[in-house]
Order: structure tokens, then sequence, then C-alpha cells
């Protein structure tokens, strides 16, 4: 087979580390030459022509970073080189990616991810690097374009990625975009929202269960990992699985074999996995609450997003591109905002980041009446400390919270046709609630 006769170059100080991955990929009928000094190893890529290099970071004399730097920012040589580090140094690992390293492994490391990182650089080119813009991510601030090619860089490989972030900041677009652009985009996307997983049935859930696992297992079912094989699983908001489920996950990431509840048998699958949280791993790892491996084992490539107020600039784009949407699908007598809108919206802090801002912007295509929007006619949940942000005509003179909310309802309602349903799913409320505001705020529901 083609990936079997590759040409690999260990260069790694440690004798251990040299002998075993040659023996692994030896194995795989790789031809291997290997060497355990940083200056010969770097002398030897120049001067040969290697399809793979493993290039440890540690090293006295000269450093893998030195090394990688030489080799492609210096040279460009063709090799993919896939780093080696230290348990924990993952920001180091990060900084080499940058530099050009095509993928990194953290020690200690399998065998299985061993063959699995060398199949995946073989099978990969610098030509296959998707390029263009990603449709999913809009604005073209200076940090937007970073994270962008971020996303190029690191989706074409199969390396688990943590995605980090404030509720709201897109982590699940963050996410898509990645499996949009790797070599699994034609394979299943399974979503899991890890804080709504029952606690009981948590483990049934990610790692699926045979029939009479436990009560009410009235037959075997497949869980999200099975349903992502050969695919990608995104597992959001991951702080929030227990120290069990937690333990079971590590081995699966290591193993690339899925457990089953109830089953002494196995599942051998073939997952990329992405990660996201709005916690702070660390923070609960020093706490206890989170294992430090698997922590180390799940970001091995981490992206933090930053929270819309840290990028300003975008915020008209987005607004501008969800209020394109939201006008289709309400058909939205809107088709503009106004110059002050736009200053609002620049000034308004968002708490609640992209998703507040999307939300408001459909809020204001049901609502709003006039072609162009106008600072009147934005309805924020907060406002911003150092302006004070109208929520309804203020030549009306009514600011109080209840008559922001009755003037909502009533607009809402118009839009819906005094559609109890309708309206009330769009307000977030069932049908009692909304028929007793109506009651309680005297509207008059006679069209």
């Amino acid at each position: 087979m083609a990936e079997r006769v590759g040409k690999i170059l260990i260069i790694d100080d440690e004798e251990s580390i040299r002998d075993g991955c040659r023996q692994i990929l030896s194995r795989e009928g790789y031809r291997i030459e290997e060497v355990g000094d940083a200056v010969r190893g770097l002398e030897m890529a120049l001067k040969d022509v290697y399809d793979i290099i493993l290039l440890d970071v540690q090293m006295p004399k000269m450093s893998g970073l030195d090394v990688l730097r030489k080799l492609k920012m210096e040279s460009d040589i063709s090799a993919h080189i896939i780093i080696i580090t230290g348990y924990g140094s993952i920001e180091i690992a990060v900084e080499a990616m940058k530099y050009g390293a095509f993928d990194f492994l953290t020690k200690p490391f399998s065998a299985t991810e061993l063959r699995k990182a060398v199949k995946n650089a073989l099978n990969a080119s610098s030509a296959e690097r998707p390029e263009g813009d990603i449709p999913d991510l809009v604005g073209n601030s200076s940090y937007m374009e970073e994270l962008k090619d971020t996303i190029r860089r690191v989706a074409y490989t199969d390396s688990t990625v943590l995605i980090t972030g404030e509720s709201g900041t897109g982590k699940e677009l963050v996410a898509g975009a990645i499996q949009k652009l790797s070599s699994r985009k034609d394979k299943p996307f399974v979503p899991v929202d890890c804080s709504s997983l029952v606690e009981n049935l948590m483990e049934s859930e990610l790692f699926g269960h045979v029939k009479g696992a436990f009560s009410g297992a009235t037959q075997s079912r497949e869980g999200r990992f099975q349903m992502a094989d050969r695919g990608t699983l995104f597992l959001d908001e991951i702080s929030n699985i227990s120290l069990a489920t937690q333990a079971r996950l590590l081995r699966v990431i290591q193993e690339q074999e899925v457990p089953r509840v109830g089953s002494s048998r196995a599942d051998k699958v073939d997952v990329r996995l992405l990660v996201a949280t709005n916690k702070e791993l660390r923070a609960q790892v020093d706490s206890g609450q989170f294992r430090e491996d698997l922590f180390y084992r799940i970001s091995v490539v981490p992206i933090d997003i930053k929270p819309l107020r840290e990028h300003r600039s975008d915020i008209i784009p987005i607004a501008q591109h969800y209020l394109n949407i939201y006008i289709k699908k309400h058909k939205s007598k809107v088709k503009r905002f106004s110059e002050e809108a736009e200053k609002s919206l620049m000034l308004y802090n968002w708490p609640g980041n992209i998703r507040e801002l999307k939300n408001t912007v459909e809020r204001l295509c049901v609502l709003c009446e006039n072609e162009i929007v106008n600072q009147s006619d934005i309805l924020y949940f907060g406002q911003h400390k150092d302006m004070k942000v109208p929520v309804v005509d203020s030549h009306s003179g009514r600011m109080t919270l209840v008559d922001v909310e009755k003037e909502h309802i009533e607009r809402a309602l118009r839009h819906f046709d005094f559609q109890i349903g309708k309206t009330a799913k769009f307000l977030g409320i069932d049908r009692k609630t909304l028929r007793t505001k109506i009651k309680n705020y005297g509207i008059d529901t006679d069209r």
C-alpha cells in the first residue's frame, strides 16, 4: 500500500523513544533512520529526502524548535514534521505548529497514536491544505483572519482540538468549520451537548449499551462515538462530564475502542475528536474536578475564541449577516441599519456575545415596522455601562419594564397575526403564560 513505503527520520536524544518508534513503524513497513543528536539530525534532514521527520523538542546542543525553524522557515523542506513534546508542553507544541509542524505527539503516546499520526502525515500534502474563505465565520478583523488561518491549519490533520471561549462566542461554528475543511467532511459530524446529558445515562449516551445493561435497556443501542465512526465527534461543554466518565473517555481516546455499557467487548472506532468548554479547565484540574491526564489528551491543539467585545470591528458585519437571514425568514420590512443604530450596536458590550447579537437582530426583524432600523428599535437585555440605550421609542415616555414588555408582546402578536402558539414560541414562553400576560396588560387581541 502507498502509505507503507514512506521514509522516516527519527531525531530524539532518548534511545528508548527512538527504539520504540523504530520497532512500531518498521513493523508497518516504513523505512526508518534514527539519530540521537539534534545537530546531526538537522544535517541528515537537509542532505537526504524524507517523507516524515519525528522531532523531539527537548534536546541538548539544539532544541527541536530551532531545528524546525531551520528546516521549515529557512530551507522549506518537503517532509512533514511531527513534533514530540513532553507531558504538559502544550504551549511549545502550539508554537511548533506556527513554525510549520504538521502535527505533534505528547509523551507518553501509544503505538496507535503514533501509527495514526504517521499515516495522516503521509496521506496529506501541503497542496491539500484548504484555502479560501470560511463562510460560517463572519468578520474581517485581523483577529478573525488569524482564527480562520488557525482553523485551516488544524482542519486537515486529525489532531484533537480544544475550543474555549465564553458562552455564545461560536464554539460550535468553529468546530463545524474544522469538520467541513477536513478529510472527514463527507463523514458524520455528531455534536453532543454534555451539559444536557443525564448523569446516570451519560456513559450510555456516549459509548452505547447492550440489551439488559440496566433497567429500561430493552434493546442494544449505539453511542455517539459509534455514530461518529470515520467522522467527527464534537463534545460541547466537556467540563460537565463526571470523573468516572472522564476515565472511560480517556481510555477511548487512547485506544480508539469504545466499551459499551454492559458488554465486555469493545467496538473499534475511528473518530476525530473536537471538544469545547466555557470553563477554565486548568482551574478545574487544580480543584480536582477534571482529570489532568484527560486535559492534556484533549488539548492537543487549543483554540481560544475571543468575546465579541474584544473584536468590535466585526459587530456590524455579523449583525448585517444575520439581518439578511432574518429579513427573508420573517418576511420583514427592514432593509438596513441607521447610522445611530450601528453606533448603538458597536457601543453595547454584548455579554451574550454572538448568540445575543443574533437573537437581537432576529427580534428586531420581527418587531420593527420600519425599513430603517433606528436606535429605538433595538431591544437589549442589558445596557452598556457608558451609554443609556433606549429600549422603546424615547418620545413615548414609556420607559418602565412593564411598558417595555407590554410593547414587546404587542409587536410580536401583530407580526404573527395574533397566533398565540407562534408568538409564544418566539417569545420563549408557553401559551398559558402568554395568555396570562395578555390579560394582565390588557392587550387588545381583536384583529
